[in-house]
């Protein structure tokens, strides 16, 4: 995918290098309580990850298959580690336990399993963030995009010169001191903040005596504090981020065992998340928390009646905003607008008996066995993917509907869509959708 146009490459360095610092300075808070100074720059920037992402953003937008391209970042991966790690120590004369917290590994088996996490990490980034920051810089003028770039490149620059050269002499010097405050500064207000938003979750832990991570998971593990008990917005996000892969898994092995044939049964364009089986087992859950208690037959008619209005709406939804039908019953009896009917409305009963009598409670009781804190933390995380691959979804949507009336792109970001997402890949992301008009 061709996600960048030019000059704005330096942009996306400098994003991905900021946003890499943040991460592990968000992690090594959770780790330690307390402000950990991750790499070796004075200003907040992991150099190895902005590069890494530059390179893989450039070779994405050639005809590269995406297996070429997982192997390519797990290759760049590997190698940008050790030529990190050398520059950091030869050039820069800094020793190997000054670098940066999340440094790979000297352990090969360790360093290449790191590796391949950071790959995927890349890949995920490219598919479904760089879009959305490639569409947020396109709309800037140049010279915005210009005169940013510079002026970054310009203190970069800087940096990296006291750091290699007059750090030797001006261990000290006001330049030097000047970034090194402002980056603490900048760390010290995000591990608060972090720290405050798990306080404010598990408030017991403002009067624990010790600090980090481990000991605040033994401190509530003794006071008998569970993750996620009952039913709250972090035991729904993970419901609904489970649920969507079992239920992706459960359509592609039935349409398999159906019609012998292995089909995409996403919903994004990244990852195996079918959204209706997790909003459907969200909203079952909603419902059904209420009358859990009652007797079967209850609990089957809810799910009849919710089931169904929940299906019906979902068409409804997707013909509206995107143009686009992924199911149509109107060939099977007692259908509903086609969107939904009576055969598979049963289903939905039956399916909200077997969840709130048999599969919420286990799966519910695995979710709160999770570290409470980690458990919070993973939670934001899914949240912020599934809403970025949900963002570029339906950007793709929209367009691949709007183009069969407009065919020619009108600004960048829909010629960057009709480049990428082309008919003919469109159907392979979903190959049961059909367009309105079509």
């Amino acid at each position: 995918m061709r996600l960048f146009n030019g000059t704005d490459l330096v942009l996306y360095f400098f994003f991905y290098a900021f946003a890499a610092w943040v991460l592990e300075t968000l992690i090594f808070s959770l780790r330690r309580q307390r402000f950990v100074n991750c790499g070796i720059l004075d200003l907040p920037l992991l150099l190895s990850h902005g590069t890494a992402m530059v390179i893989l953003i450039i070779v994405s937008s050639g005809d590269i298959p995406y297996r070429s391209q997982a192997v390519f970042a797990l290759v760049m991966t590997l190698t940008i580690g050790y030529l990190g790690e050398g520059i950091a120590e030869r050039v820069l004369r800094k020793k190997r336990a000054a670098l940066g917290k999340l440094r790979l590994r000297p352990n090969f088996k360790l360093r290449f399993l790191w590796a391949v996490l950071l790959a995927a990490v890349y890949e995920s980034l490219v598919i479904v963030v760089q879009p959305l920051l490639f569409s947020l810089i396109s709309l800037l003028p140049p010279l915005i995009v210009h005169v940013t770039a510079l002026v970054l490149s310009g203190l970069l620059f800087v940096d990296l010169l006291l750091v290699s050269v007059l750090a030797r002499h001006l261990p000290t010097s006001a330049e030097r001191q000047f970034l090194q405050q402002h980056k603490k500064k900048l760390g010290e207000r995000l591990s608060e903040q972090l720290w405050e938003r798990v306080y404010r979750s598990y408030p017991s832990l403002r009067q624990s005596e010790g600090s980090g991570i481990e000991a605040a998971e033994q401190e509530l593990k003794a006071q008998g504090i569970v993750f996620a008990r009952g039913i709250n917005f972090e035991k729904l996000v993970w419901m609904l981020f489970l649920c969507a892969m079992i239920g992706d898994g459960i359509e592609t092995l039935y349409v398999f065992f159906t019609a012998g044939v292995w089909m995409r049964r996403s919903s994004l364009v990244l990852g195996p998340f079918s959204i209706v089986w997790g909003l459907g087992a969200v909203v079952l859950t909603l419902v059904l928390s209420r009358i859990e208690r009652q007797n079967v037959f209850s609990i089957f008619l809810t799910g009849f009646f919710f089931g169904g209005a929940f299906e019906y709406l979902c068409s409804v939804f997707t013909e509206a905003f995107f143009g686009m039908k992924f199911w149509d019953y109107s060939r099977i009896p007692l259908n509903i607008d086609g969107r939904t009917n009576v055969p598979f409305m049963c289903f939905w009963g039956l399916l909200a008996v077997l969840w709130i009598r048999f599969a919420y409670p286990p799966l519910s009781a695995r979710i709160e066995r999770i570290n409470p804190i980690l458990g919070l933390v993973l939670g934001w995380g899914i949240a912020v993917f599934l809403g970025c691959d949900m963002a570029v979804t339906a950007a793709v949507m929209v367009r691949a509907h709007a183009r069969m009336a407009k065919p020619k792109a009108e600004n960048v970001i829909e010629a960057f869509i009709d480049r990428y997402y082309p008919d003919d890949r469109i159907r392979r992301l979903w190959p049961n959708m059909k367009f309105l008009n079509s």
